[in-house]
């Protein structure tokens, strides 16, 4: 019983809120496949165009697997004998949140396109809202774990949408000047 749980405990830490913002996802998605009988927003896509649409969709769900395989190995080999640093590098230079940044700007937009009704917009945007308020709960731990590291990287790099650009490498040159300074 106690390996169960300890098993779970490490899973939990592993995926932060990213079950969480899944199963809501899914959750939201299928109680708007239940309004769509009564409410509805049909927009009119060919199959060519779903297929066109859905490329781009599937190539940043695809990237973002990898990111988060690449993120799973930076946390595996991080803890440098017992000591736990700061994950500032590819690809939490760009957001903090690479995984749920990719569960958002990917598999909400597949929905849009086969579903073919705009409808699907509003679960979206539920998600989004709930996920910013998901990401600080979970980010309380890391700012207890890192301190004033974490929040000055918090205040550079965004949660989920890379709308900065390389924010962590803009966090390590100005830890770096504050270091020589």
């Amino acid at each position: 019983m106690n390996r169960t749980r300890s098993l779970l405990k490490r899973v939990k830490h592993l995926l932060g809120a990213g079950p969480y913002l899944l199963l809501m996802g899914i959750f939201f998605e299928a109680l708007t496949v239940v309004i769509r009988q009564w409410i509805s927003i049909p927009i009119s896509l060919s199959l060519e165009v779903q297929v066109i649409f859905t490329i781009p969709c599937l190539i940043i769900c695809l990237l973002g697997m990898i990111w988060f395989h690449r993120s799973l190995n930076l946390i595996k080999g991080n803890p440098l004998q017992g000591k736990k640093k700061l994950i500032t590098h590819v690809p939490f230079c760009y957001v903090r949140h690479p995984l749920y940044a990719t569960l958002l700007l990917s598999l909400p937009p597949l929905v849009i396109i086969w579903f073919s009704d705009l409808l699907f917009i509003i679960p979206w945007i539920i998600i989004i809202l709930l996920s910013h308020c998901l990401v600080p709960l979970e980010e309380r731990g890391l700012f207890k774990e890192f301190g004033q590291a974490y929040e000055e990287y918090r205040r550079i790099v965004p949660p989920l949408i890379p709308y900065k650009g390389a924010g962590g490498k803009h966090y390590r040159e100005h830890v770096n000047e504050s270091m020589d300074g």
